[in-house]
């Protein structure tokens, strides 16, 4: 669905990064990718670094960066929030 007609699609070209992760670190980064669907705007925008003009939220220990065009969500990149 378009976000013009109040919904945003997103595609699963970036979650097949996810697919062989442990279901437990996994259902909260699936959890809020669901939230994007509704509000694709609701987290910041990136404005330097490797992911600028993308968006981000941490979800767990990862950094989950995305694009919204036309309607359609993008998952970019996953990117570990703490280094051990």
């Amino acid at each position: 669905m378009r976000a013009d007609e109040g919904q945003s699609s997103v595609g699963q070209g970036g979650m097949g990064s996810v697919r062989g992760a442990p279901k437990k670190k996994t259902a909260e980064i699936v959890e809020r990718v669901d939230l994007l669907r509704y509000f694709p705007h609701i987290y910041p925008l990136r404005t330097r670094g490797r992911f600028r003009r993308h968006r981000f939220f941490q979800a767990g220990n990862w950094l989950v960066f995305y694009k919204v065009v036309e309607g359609t969500i993008y998952i970019r990149g996953l990117w570990p929030a703490r280094i051990p």
